[in-house]
C-alpha cells in the first residue's frame, strides 16, 4: 500500500487502503482490510461494513506486511511441513491423515490443499515472502524445496494440471514418491494418537492428544505446528496488532477449525514453553513475558492479547450462534441426536446433532414434542437449524436398511409416516416455524426445511431431493410438497395442461438435482417468494428468528392443505413411464432406474385416477412407493452400497 500511495495527494491517500480477497471469492469467507497511516478511518469503517453486510465476508484488519495475515501464517506452515515430509521420511498420504481433520485443519490437509491452490501459485507466494523478507529469522523456510521447483517446472502443478502431489490414473488416486517423482499407490496409514483424537468433539483438545502423543504422529505433528504457533507468536504486533484478527484470519482463510493463538490456549502455555526449552528452542518473547506477569492465557472472558500486552474486547461475530446460546442458558430439552434451545423472545430452537446431522427418530421425537410445546402456547414461534458442517445429509440410511433388511415393514412404515406426520404438522402449525438451512441440505433435510412456515437459508446451501441415489423417493412429504408448489397459484376450475409443470418437478427428482445456492433453490422451487436467504452465514439463525418475530407481529396464520392439485393419474405415468423406457432403450437409464421412476410418477400424477387429490392422498401414494421401492433388492443394494463407500451405485 505505502509504494502504491506515493507521491499521491493527501484526499487520495485518505480514500485509498486494501481489500485483499480470499479466491474462490464466492466460497472464501475471509477479506483482508488494510488500511494506511492516511486513510481516512471512516473510510475504513464504510468499507468493512460494506464488505461485513453486502457481501458477508468475515473481515480483519491487517497491517501493511508482505503477504499480510493469513498467507504469512499459512504458507509458512505448509513450508514447514514440506521440509519435514523431505528430511525425516513421512510419505504424503501419512502426513495428510495426520494434518488433516485431527489436527484442526481441513480434510484436504497440507498436499491436497497444495494441489487445489495449485504449485504455481502457492510457489508464488512463498518467493514473494523469501524475496521480501529479509529481515524474517525463517526467511529460508520459505524455499521452495527442489522437488517442488521440478513439479512447477514440469507443469505438474496440482488439481488443474491432473496432477501435483497427487494425480488420479484411471479410478485410483496415486500419490507423488519424491524420490523416484513417480506416482504409486497411497497406503493407509493408522496412528493410535490421530485414532484417539477422533473420538473428540473439541478441536483443541484433539489437537492437543495428537500434537504431544510420543508416536510417529505424534512426532511430526509436533515439530510443524511447533514451528507455526512459535511463528504466529512472532508476528503479533507486525503483521496485525491483535491475536483475535490473526485466529479468524486462519479460520476463514485455510479453514483451521481454531487459530494458532487458540492452539497456545489449547495446549497450554506453559506446556508449549516447557517442551520448547527441553529442544533447546527459544521461546517467544511475548509467550516469557506473559508467563513471567503471571498470564497463561492469550484468551480471557470475551477478551483477547494485543501487542500492547493488554487484553481487549473481542468484538462479537454478527448474528446468534448456538455455542454462546448453550453457554448463556439452559437447554430446554436434548436427547443424542437433538435439543431443544431457548433463542429468547419466546422462540424454540429444534437443533439437530446427530452424525452428519442424519435425520432419526430421535430429530422427529424432539421435533414433535416441540410442537406440542407451540400448540399449547409455550412457545410462541421456533426455528430449524444447526451449528454442524451441513445442516442434513438426509435421513439415517442405517435406520432404514436395517428395517428392509430385516422384513420389518410394519416398523419401517411407521416410521416413515412418522417423518410423513411430523412434516405436515410443522407445515401447518399455528405458530410460525422458520427453516434455516446451509451447506448440504439433501433429502430429508431438504424435506424439513421446506415444511416450514417460512426459511431463511444461507447463500451457499445445496440443497435437492435426492433420494433416487439409493433407489428410493422422497418420502417424508417432499414428492408432495413439490407437486403442491407446482400447481401453486392455479385453481382447480381452471382449464390448462398443467403436465408440464409434473414433468419438470419429476425431473427435479428423479435426476436428483441439487441448487447449487440460493439463487438456484428459488429457481427449483426450494425457495418461495415469500422465503429470504442470508449471504451471511453466521446471520442465517439471528434472521430466522426476526423473520419467526415478524410473523408474529403480523398475526400469523398457517395455510390451509392444498385444493387445487388437478392430476392426470394413470395417463401422466404411461406419458413419463414411455420417456423412462426411451432413456433405458437409450443406454442412459438402468432396468431399475425405470422402476424408481414409475414409483415418482404414479405419485406426481396421483396415481391411477385423474382428478382433484388432497395432499394426504399424495402423502399415502409416497409412502406406498417408498416401502415398495425398499423391498426392491437393488434399492437395498445401492443402500448397501451408500453405507459403504459413500458413493451411489448405478445398478
Amino acid at each position: 500500500l505505502a509504494k502504491m500511495v506515493e507521491g499521491r495527494s493527501p484526499g487520495f491517500v485518505g480514500h485509498f487502503l486494501v481489500t485483499h480477497f480470499f479466491n474462490p471469492v464466492r466460497y472464501m469467507k475471509l477479506l483482508e482490510i488494510i488500511p494506511g497511516p492516511g486513510t481516512d478511518a471512516a473510510v475504513t469503517a464504510r468499507m468493512a461494513d460494506f464488505c461485513r453486510d453486502d457481501l458477508g465476508k468475515g473481515v480483519v484488519y491487517a497491517k501493511d506486511t508482505v503477504n499480510f495475515i493469513a498467507n504469512r501464517i499459512g504458507v509458512h506452515g505448509m513450508m514447514a511441513a514440506l521440509q519435514a515430509w523431505l528430511t525425516d521420511g513421512y510419505g504424503i498420504d501419512e502426513i495428510d491423515t495426520i494434518f488433516g481433520e485431527p489436527m484442526g485443519r481441513p480434510r484436504s490437509a497440507i498436499f491436497r490443499t497444495a494441489d487445489v491452490v495449485g504449485l504455481d501459485t502457492f510457489g508464488h507466494v512463498a518467493r514473494n515472502c523469501y524475496d521480501n523478507l529479509p529481515q524474517d529469522e525463517e526467511r529460508d523456510i520459505f524455499l521452495l524445496p527442489p522437488v517442488v521447483e521440478k513439479l512447477i517446472a514440469e507443469g505438474r502443478t496440482g488439481q488443474k494440471a491432473g496432477g501435483g502431489f497427487y494425480k488420479k490414473v484411471g479410478k485410483q488416486i496415486m500419490v507423488l514418491d519424491p524420490e523416484t517423482m513417480a506416482y504409486v499407490p497411497q497406503n493407509k496409514p493408522r496412528f493410535e494418537s490421530v485414532g484417539a483424537a477422533r473420538q473428540l468433539s473439541d478441536p483443541g483438545a484433539r489437537i492437543k492428544t495428537i500434537a504431544l502423543a510420543d508416536d510417529r504422529a505424534g512426532k511430526y505433528a509436533w515439530k510443524v505446528l511447533s514451528a507455526s504457533l512459535v511463528y504466529a507468536a512472532n508476528r503479533l504486533g507486525e503483521i496485525s496488532d491483535d491475536v483475535v484478527s490473526i485466529d479468524r484470519a486462519m479460520c476463514w482463510g485455510f479453514n483451521w477449525s481454531i487459530g494458532p493463538f487458540q492452539i497456545w490456549d489449547a495446549i497450554g502455555l506453559q506446556t508449549v514453553a516447557d517442551k520448547l526449552q527441553g529442544e533447546g528452542r527459544a521461546v517467544p518473547q511475548v509467550v516469557a513475558t506473559m508467563l513471567a506477569a503471571g498470564q497463561s492465557r492469550f484468551y480471557g472472558d470475551g477478551v483477547g492479547y494485543t501487542a500492547s500486552g493488554v487484553l481487549e474486547a473481542v468484538s462479537p461475530l454478527p448474528g446468534i450462534h448456538l455455542d454462546a446460546v448453550r453457554k448463556g442458558s439452559e437447554v430446554v430439552a436434548s436427547n443424542p441426536s437433538a435439543e431443544l434451545l431457548d433463542l429468547g423472545d419466546g422462540v424454540l430452537c429444534l437443533a439437530f446433532r446427530s452424525k452428519m446431522n442424519a435425520l432419526d427418530d430421535k430429530i422427529i421425537g424432539m421435533g414433535q414434542q416441540a410442537l406440542e410445546w407451540l400448540d399449547a402456547g409455550r412457545w410462541q414461534a421456533m426455528v430449524i437449524t444447526n451449528d454442524g458442517a451441513n445442516f442434513s445429509v438426509g435421513a439415517n440410511l442405517m435406520f432404514i436398511a436395517g428395517f428392509a433388511q430385516a422384513g420389518k415393514w410394519r416398523e419401517l412404515e411407521g416410521a416413515v409416516k412418522s417423518f410423513q406426520d411430523f412434516n405436515q404438522r410443522m407445515k401447518l402449525s399455528r405458530a410460525p416455524i422458520v427453516s434455516a438451512p446451509h451447506q448440504m441440505a439433501l433429502g430429508g433435510g431438504c424435506e424439513v426445511s421446506m415444511h416450514a412456515s417460512r426459511m431463511q437459508a444461507a447463500a451457499e446451501t445445496y440443497m435437492g431431493l435426492v433420494e433416487v441415489g439409493v433407489g428410493l423417493l422422497p418420502g417424508a412429504g417432499g414428492t408432495k410438497e413439490m407437486v403442491v408448489r407446482a400447481l401453486s397459484g392455479i385453481p382447480a376450475d381452471v382449464k390448462m395442461d398443467r403436465f408440464p409443470l409434473l414433468q419438470r418437478t419429476f425431473e427435479f427428482i428423479a435426476m436428483a438435482k441439487v441448487a447449487t445456492g440460493a439463487g438456484q433453490m428459488r429457481e427449483m422451487g426450494f425457495l418461495r417468494e415469500v422465503d429470504g436467504w442470508s449471504i451471511d452465514g453466521d446471520r442465517r439463525i439471528a434472521d430466522a428468528k426476526r423473520v419467526a418475530l415478524s410473523l408474529l407481529a403480523a398475526g400469523y396464520k398457517p395455510p390451509q392443505p392444498a385444493d387445487n392439485l388437478v392430476l392426470p393419474g394413470a395417463d401422466g405415468v404411461a406419458t413419463i413411464d414411455m420417456g423412462l423406457n426411451a432413456f433405458k432403450w437409450g443406454g442412459y437409464a438402468s432396468e431399475h432406474d425405470c422402476v424408481v421412476g414409475h414409483q415418482i410418477a404414479r405419485v406426481i400424477c396421483g396415481g391411477d385416477q385423474a382428478g382433484v387429490k388432497t395432499e394426504q392422498q399424495l402423502l399415502d401414494l409416497e409412502r406406498e412407493a417408498f416401502l415398495s421401492l425398499a423391498g426392491e433388492a437393488k434399492t437395498q443394494e445401492r443402500v448397501g452400497h451408500m453405507l459403504k463407500t459413500g458413493k451411489p451405485l448405478r445398478n
